[in-house]
């Protein structure tokens, strides 16, 4: 090639990496503009420019010929970059398979989306797009690049064990929607890339939560395993127990009361492929939608085994039909599981107590004789007793919660460990080609100078100076005596060598 055609090449690089800068800064001008005249548009965290992204890909996105002549010149709204998404994109990846390491068309589209400035109407519409996962993928990521930390459980908790399959790899497995959202609220590496680092008090929360949500999926599967406790839950006005959490208060286990079973979507209209529950907290007397794992039998999360007993303690299988069982009471009044004329199911507590018991009960008959006090050590007992189950109550929820981040704390530890144990074993960089065969000769060639290194060493002082001895030296070689003609020639040429240069 010519040099004028290489100096013609270097100038098209040039004005096509001038061409991809305006394009970009033009686009994120249009983006700032569009967001201030824009309704409802979803608030990003972050500069306005980057969209949090890594550095690397944002260079090489913004300067990908696709970006800059297909995205930014013909994808002019959020209709037809959500079209493009339906036709061109195969997979998740930041970065395409191959030996030139290009952006994906997924990364390419997902930041032209940040610069059309998507609105939460849109994104609710990517995340239950029925037509691609590619679109719903898209949307859950857009959310955790530029979205408020503390605002994406409330996008993502719903799909959190979502079943539709979506290939997130290229020529690898498929995985679930489900997966793919867990792993962005987990994960900071995002194959090949980084993704924006959370607060580590909301990632824990997430962690915890991810965790409860775990355990609440497994507690569904063994509901629908269990054909006799999906035929109590669906009994109105069955006793269970709800998981319920709000701002202040943490996710935990309180009374409930069925009030209607929710089998089809309250919007779409479709079936359920769980059913949900409206129930009535009894404590406190509000009523919430909760799934098929939020929902439980009474006693069975109760952990203190010292205070509970009998069908109260973890893992136990109350009857679903006897009358007798605690929740079935025909009388419709309250829950005598634990009170029935001050005997129950407490047998240590009761028995614990029993003198006490008949010390005011005695107090109690010679105020009846006296003519008044009854009333008041009654009001007495019940509020003893109300403290007393309140108290059980807040110490089993507090420890669910302490369990909760223990596990959390566990499997990071867990995690660390096992990341620093592969970066052990791995083979060196100056290893990597090698034969088999190399490598085992070169490690007998250690072993065979092994008693000559060590000698070196013990040899070499502290100060790094090497001191030998006169009988370490090596010994000198014979001085070979000159003759007379060689004599001769060394004098003729230094006579030569005067008469040229003096």
């Amino acid at each position: 090639m010519s040099r004028s055609a290489l100096w013609r090449q270097e100038a098209n690089v040039q004005d096509r990496a001038r061409q991809a800068e305006e394009t970009f800064a033009r686009v994120i001008s249009e983006g700032r503009d569009r967001h201030a005249h824009k309704k409802g548009v979803l608030p990003l965290l972050g500069p306005d420019d980057t969209f949090n992204i890594h550095p690397v890909i944002l260079s090489s996105v913004a300067k990908s010929p696709y970006f800059v002549n297909k995205c930014c010149e013909k994808l002019m709204d959020w209709n037809m970059v959500v079209d493009e998404i339906y036709y061109e994109v195969k997979h998740l990846e930041p970065w395409t398979a191959g030996a030139s390491k290009s952006p994906s068309t997924a990364f390419c589209l997902l930041l032209r989306l940040f610069t059309l400035r998507c609105t939460e109407k849109q994104i609710t519409l990517m995340l239950e797009h029925v037509d691609s996962p590619y679109i719903r993928c898209l949307g859950f990521l857009y959310l955790r690049y530029a979205a408020d930390p503390s605002t994406l459980w409330s996008w993502f908790e719903p799909y959190l064990y979502d079943e539709e399959s979506v290939q997130v790899r290229q020529g690898k497995g498929d995985v679930t929607v489900g997966e793919y959202c867990r792993l962005l609220l987990s994960e900071l590496d995002y194959y090949g890339t980084r993704l924006p680092r959370l607060p580590i008090a909301i990632e824990r929360q997430f962690k915890v939560k991810l965790l409860q949500a775990e355990r609440s999926e497994e507690r569904a599967k063994q509901h629908v395993e269990n054909e006799a406790a999906m035929q109590y839950f669906q009994k109105t006005g069955a006793r269970v127990i709800a998981l319920y959490g709000d701002e202040e208060n943490p996710i935990t286990w309180y009374d409930a009361v069925v009030d209607r079973v929710i089998l089809r979507d309250m919007e779409s209209g479709e079936m359920l492929h769980r059913p949900k529950f409206q129930v009535t907290f009894t404590e406190y007397g509000n009523t919430e939608v909760v799934t098929l794992g939020e929902i439980d039998l009474p006693g069975t999360h109760t952990t203190d085994t010292s205070e509970v007993g009998g069908d109260e303690r973890e893992g136990s299988k109350p009857d679903y039909s006897s009358s007798s069982a605690p929740y079935h009471d025909r009388r419709g009044g309250e829950d005598r599981s634990f009170n029935r004329d001050g005997r129950g199911r407490n047998n240590d507590y009761n028995r614990g107590n029993h003198d006490n018991h008949r010390g005011r009960d005695s107090r109690r008959d010679h105020y009846d004789y006296r003519g008044g006090g009854s009333s008041h050590y009654r009001q007495r007992d019940n509020e003893d007793r109300r403290n007393y189950d309140d108290n059980r109550r807040d110490r089993s929820r507090s420890r669910d919660r302490n369990d909760l981040m223990e596990e959390v704390l566990r499997r990071e530890r867990e995690k660390s460990s096992a990341k620093g144990r592969r970066d052990y074993a791995s083979r060196p960089a100056a290893f990597r080609g090698e034969s088999d065969e190399r490598i085992q000769n070169r490690r007998h060639m250690d072993r065979d100078d092994s008693d000559w290194r060590q000698h070196k060493r013990e040899s070499q002082p502290k100060g790094g100076a090497v001191k030998t001895t006169e009988s370490q030296k090596p010994a000198a070689a014979p001085v070979r005596e000159k003759t007379a003609a060689e004599l001769a020639a060394i004098q003729e040429k230094k006579r030569k060598l005067m008469a040229k240069y003096g």
